[in-house]
């Protein structure tokens, strides 16, 4: 498949590597490697939350189970796109499509590079910045061991990247080491694959954007160019043509992320919530802690407002459509030229938008909710602490 310009290499070949690309060779192994990790080492981990929930501690359940969940909406995410593995191939060859056509015009090509520099602008951002977070999330408590040891403290805990019960006294084994290696690799590549799984719905809906701003463009350059009816007809028929596939391409993106914003939604506040509990909570905190639980408190934040912005970003998109139509100078054209135009706001009035099952419109408003939501219960937790 040709490489689609929206989505830059690196995001291409993070795809590639964890079996969501399609036509690549090596997808099987990579999806049962990771099916078979992920299973075994989720299994560990509520093993360590029910011995937690029977005790009830609460400040070890809060500790415990933002990692603990943060894995299950992880791979949630990545098995609901291996399943929809041809709707993503239709995503992908649109996109090349267009790209395809977009080199036809030097102005329509400049508007999807712009698109495609902020996509890639925000995958970068969320590699950096989140891996900064995964590593002092799932290093943070190894390290404050370090730094107590080099301090001369007698150090007897031997904490894991991630919090689980092991069916052997892994703490006191002689390959401790190796396991808290392998652990914190495996953490890492959870919170890279669940960044790239954020930056891929930016880079489809960036796409939707430039086509909707091209769709714009050329309508205004209908309505101020003189053209005879039937040149004026045609480019009519291709921009509603165009707008089809835009609202056939958005569909697709709200099909494919839809159920993933869902469990987003209610997983994210779980986390929200209960990492501000660990600090609500905490008579004495260390500094990497609270560095450790601030970084990764903004890096969920900032991943359930990226699904509300491209959200609320689209549905702006599709409303300055209909806008454009009605600022065309569409009073000076034919009667069937006027019924088009017509069509097409209409059709916009309906605006293009990604849900959370079909049931909430991701939006700015949306995020506000989640993010009140998340300190409410996290004040009734405290409460009751």
């Amino acid at each position: 498949m040709v490489v689609t310009g929206t989505i830059c290499p690196l995001l291409k070949l993070a795809l590639q590597i964890f079996g969501i690309w399609p036509d690549v060779s090596f997808t099987f192994v990579s999806q049962l490697i990771y099916l078979l990790t992920t299973l075994i080492l989720q299994y560990f981990q509520y093993q360590y939350i029910y011995m937690i929930f029977k005790r009830g501690e609460l400040y070890g359940l809060a500790d415990s189970l933002p990692g603990t969940v943060y894995y299950s909406l992880t791979s949630f995410k990545v098995f609901t796109l291996w399943m929809h593995h041809r709707l993503i191939r239709e995503l992908l060859t649109t996109m090349d499509i267009d790209w395809r056509e977009c080199m036809k015009v030097d102005q329509h090509l400049l508007v999807m590079k712009t698109n495609a520099s902020f996509s890639k602008f925000c995958t970068h951002f969320l590699i950096y910045f989140n891996t900064i977070a995964g590593s002092l999330y799932f290093g943070g408590d190894n390290l404050i061991a370090i730094v107590q040891i080099l301090r001369g403290y007698n150090v007897t805990s031997r904490p894991f990247p991630t919090k689980l019960l092991l069916p052997f006294d892994a703490e006191q084994s002689s390959v401790y080491n190796w396991i808290v290696l392998v652990l914190y690799l495996h953490s890492m590549s959870v919170v890279y694959l669940d960044n790239f799984l954020t930056a891929f719905i930016i880079s489809l809906v960036s796409h939707a954007s430039g086509q909707i701003e091209i769709i714009c463009q050329e309508l205004k350059a209908s309505s101020e160019e003189i053209q005879s009816n039937g040149s004026l007809a045609y480019t009519t028929r291709m921009l509603i043509q165009n707008h089809n596939k835009v609202i056939s391409f958005s569909k697709n993106i709200d099909r494919l992320f839809s159920y993933i914003a869902l469990m987003l939604v209610f997983g994210d506040t779980i986390i929200i919530c209960f990492l501000g509990l660990v600090v609500m909570t905490s008579h004495s905190i260390h500094i990497i802690t609270l560095l450790k639980i601030f970084f990764a408190y903004f890096g969920v934040t900032i991943e359930v407002f990226v699904y509300c912005f491209v959200g609320e970003h689209l549905g702006h998109k599709s409303k300055l459509l209909g806008d454009a139509g009605y600022d065309s100078l569409w009073y000076n054209k034919s009667s069937s030229h006027k019924k088009n135009i017509l069509f097409i706001i209409m059709r916009s009035q309906k605006q293009l938008n990604i849900t959370a099952g079909n049931m909430v419109d991701l939006s700015l408003e949306t995020f506000t909710s989640i993010i009140k939501a998340s300190a409410s219960y996290m004040s009734v937790l405290n409460a009751k602490y």
